[in-house]
Parts: C-alpha cells; structure tokens; sequence
C-alpha cells in the first residue's frame, strides 16, 4: 500500500545534508511513495524541483519562517498545511530537530557538535534537540559512534540507518596529496596548513575550496558533488583533521576513488580497516607528518576502501 511521507528539510542547506536529504529523497520517490517535501533554502532546492515536477506524487511547500522558529512550526504553519502534515503516514524531520505532529514521527541527527560543544548555540540546539527526542517516535543516526553521544534513556528510539561494506579498489599511482579548507573550528583547518607547510613539493597538495587563497598551494574550487570527486580522483593521498564528523564522507568517497587517507584517531574514524588507513595522533603535527609520508611510500596496488549507504529501507519498516 502507498504510504504518504513527510520529508523535513527546512533549514538543511550544507551541502553534505542536502546530499544525504536527496539520497533519501531518492529512495522513497523511486518506491512510488507520495511525498511531500518541506523546504526553505531556494538554491539548494530549485533543481531538485525542476526535476521532479512532472511527478505528481511529489509535492513541495517552501516555509520561509526563520531557521530558530523551525522546532515551532506546528504553531506558526497555516492549518491547510498542518493538516496535509498530519494526514500523512509519518514525517521525517533532517537536522536534528523537528516540529510537533500527530503522525509518527523520526528526527535524524546530522550534527553531533550539539552533543559534545557546551558553548550557548550548542547549549540552545542541544535544548531545541532534547525536546525533539522526546516527542518523537524514532531517532536516526548514520553510525554506532554518534548513537553512543545520546542520553542512555532514547536508546530504545535509535534506529541506525548507515551500514559500511568493503570494496577493492585499484590504488592511485601518484603521491598527491589533497584536502578541503574549511572556517569551521572543528575542522582544523590551521592545523592542516601547519602540517603541508612542512612538505617541500607544494606543488603536489591541492586545497579544495579553501576559506581564502594561498600562494604556497593549488587552491581548487568546485560547485558540484562530481567536481569535487574528479579533482580528489588526480590524487593519491586524502588528508583530514576534523575532531567530529558524523560521518565523514570525503573518507569514504576518496577511498573508493583509491586514494590512501590519513586521518586523526577519533570515533568516526575506527570503522576503516588499519592496515588500509593511515591514524595520527590528534593534532599531532609531527605523526601526521610521519603518516603522510608512510602513505605516500607504501607501495600497495590495491586496497579494502570503505563503502558508506544508508539503509532506508528500515526506516519505511517504521512508517
């Protein structure tokens, strides 16, 4: 029987949510599924509408109230659409947070800086978090690590939908080294010009979309998912420094492109195999000059990548 499902999105717009948000979206629409679709970013949005509007299960309705008022919206919505929302079979609220409905409802926790970070936004989100999860059904998650942040008492409302498999790939043939600017603290991104500062051939790290450009480097700026795999497929070597990631899909992606990676020992990294992965102590600048340079001299025509999916179908299970 066709079920009629809720995703929403208002207030996703990095570009790894959205992704994650299309990849589900992907999912339901392919089983037919009516959906609708609650949005508020227009750029993040547009094509994805330009490419569904011919199909009449699919449904979008823009909210353009504020990002802070999204865990209220049952309030401030008006009642014709309060009344589709609850006329559904179940919603699905991405970022973390959702509002209140009368139909079953999943929040799907994407940013694990509320969960850990004890400054006043992350105080505020962890609040506006709490009180989503205590009204809902269902909590997602993506990994066991994430899973593992959330207060003991939601347990029995977590359901995990990421699931690793291992592929082998043909390893890249060249010494490259790539990886992406960032602002964001979590990121490290200080850190990481500190490490490649200390490799004489600049001319082989690239920066993919770096905060400001550098003269020492190749800086490389991409718009689309698939322009940012075709510049980390011309190297041979990912280099990352995040202290949380939910996830962390550049991992994933640039070991299925057969790049070796080097990356902090932190939760998020534990599920790729050792012997394949290059782990430095955290913010560690001489061990991971050290794990850089074994990447680069290990001589393996192949290796186990790591491929990352999310299993949705789990999800429908619940609706």
């Amino acid at each position: 029987m066709k079920k009629k499902i809720v995703l929403n999105a208002c207030g996703v717009k990095s570009l790894g949510g959205v992704k994650l948000f299309i990849e589900a979206f992907e999912y339901f629409s392919d089983l037919n599924e009516c959906i609708i679709v609650l949005y508020s970013e227009n750029e993040f949005y547009g094509d994805l509408k330009n490419q569904t509007y011919e199909n009449k299960n699919v449904k979008f309705i823009q909210l353009t109230k504020k990002r802070y008022l999204h865990p209220f919206l049952n309030l401030l919505i008006e009642k014709k659409i309060k009344n589709e929302i609850n006329s559904s079979d179940g919603i699905i609220h991405f970022g973390n947070f959702g509002f209140n409905t009368q139909v079953k409802s999943f929040v799907f926790v994407q940013n694990i800086l509320p969960l850990i970070s004890k400054n006043i936004k992350n105080r505020i989100l962890l609040f506006l978090m709490t009180r989503s999860f205590n009204k809902c059904d269902n909590i997602i998650v993506q990994l066991s690590h994430t899973a593992e942040l959330i207060n003991k008492k939601y347990t029995k409302k977590i359901i995990q939908i990421g699931e690793i498999q291992n592929t082998k790939v043909k390893t890249s043939q060249n010494n490259n080294i790539v990886c992406f600017g960032s602002n964001i603290p979590n990121k490290n991104y200080k850190f990481m010009l500190n490490v490649l500062k200390s490799f004489s051939d600049k001319n082989k790290i690239t920066i993919v979309n770096p905060p400001s450009k550098l003269k020492d480097f190749n800086c490389v700026y991409t718009e689309t998912h698939e322009q940012t795999l075709k510049v980390l497929s011309l190297n041979g070597i990912y280099f990352h420094a995040s202290e949380f990631e939910t996830v962390g899909l550049p991992l994933y992606e640039a070991q299925e492109l057969g790049l070796k990676i080097v990356v902090p020992n932190k939760p998020y990294s534990k599920y790729f195999l050792s012997n394949n992965t290059y782990l430095y102590k955290y913010k560690d600048t001489e061990d991971a000059i050290s794990k850089i340079y074994d990447a680069g001299i290990s001589e393996e025509d192949y290796i186990l990548a790591n491929s990352y999916f999310e299993n949705w179908e789990k999800i429908l299970e619940k609706i």
